[in-house]
């Protein structure tokens, strides 16, 4: 707002200050003079006394009953009172009982506008994004969001809101709070833990995939290579020569996980070779 807008303002308020004033005081004077008309015609005769006295009376009686109800009527449910203030023909909005944790993971066209269309999306439904991870695929890119939503939103608002972004290949999920750590500090945490022997190569992988299994075993799968990807399967070399089996259900392995679970399996390997080794 400018000087000029300040000052507009400052004069319509003064101009409504004189005119609030000058129509109390006409309501006042009208009131005055219909109250002495009253007593006048009705004050000199018996009758009208007594029609005064009991239309006073009903009015207290009658304030007094009003002002007893209002303070002893319990207030309204949160709910009831959010659900009698929508909108006609509108859903009820019912209050929410806490924020839900997601992971959506879509495929993005990687041109400019496509995320923020996206982003505008999860704005829109009131969701809160907590995390993201993005993993180039060429010309595509593929975007995993960790999101908080509110308890109304659920995984169809989520699919809802990909689609109109023009997102594709949606995957929604109710994700764990333990994902919200970023994938470096969480991947030193767990080279950390294999160094010091608190965790396995195994466990770790299961953390740093979000994977369902880890499989041990002599051979990999058919069609697979000892250092592989396809899908939602895994393929990598475990430290005793065999061969580790990643597997998940659902989202398929991008190329960048697969590089930092092939990393982890690299380290874990120069651990045991030097542990051998000593």
């Amino acid at each position: 707002m400018d000087a000029t807008d300040a000052h507009d303002g400052t004069d319509d308020r003064r101009t409504g200050f004189l005119g609030r004033e000058a129509l109390d005081f006409g309501v006042l004077l009208t009131a005055a003079g219909a109250a002495h008309l009253v007593v006048l015609s009705l004050g000199h005769s018996d009758d009208g006394a007594r029609a005064l006295l009991a239309v006073g009376t009903l009015l207290v009686l009658a304030s007094g009953l009003h002002r007893w109800y209002r303070h002893r009527r319990p207030a309204a449910p949160a709910a009831h009172r959010a659900e009698t203030r929508r909108p006609h023909g509108a859903a009820p909005v019912h209050e929410p009982l806490g924020d839900r944790l997601w992971s959506v993971r879509v495929t993005v066209a990687d041109v400019p506008g496509g995320l923020a269309a996206l982003t505008a999306g999860f704005a829109a439904l009131g969701v809160d994004i907590r995390l993201m991870h993005v993993h180039p695929a060429g010309a595509e890119a593929v975007d995993e969001f960790f999101v908080s939503a509110p308890a109304r939103v659920g995984a169809h608002a989520l699919h809802a809101a990909v689609r109109e972004a023009g997102g594709r290949d949606a995957i929604v999920r109710t994700a764990d709070p333990h994902e919200l750590s970023d994938t470096t500090s969480r991947t030193l945490a767990l080279v950390g833990a294999l160094a010091s022997g608190d965790t396995t190569l195994e466990d770790s992988l299961l953390s740093l995939a979000a994977a369902r299994v880890v499989e041990t075993a002599d051979a990999p799968p058919v069609g697979l290579g000892r250092e592989d990807l396809s899908g939602t399967v895994m393929t990598l070399p475990a430290p005793d020569g065999r061969v580790l089996v990643v597997r998940r259900s659902g989202t398929p392995f991008t190329p960048v996980e697969f590089a930092r679970c092939r990393a982890l399996a690299q380290v874990a390997a120069t651990l045991g070779s030097r542990t051998g080794g000593a």
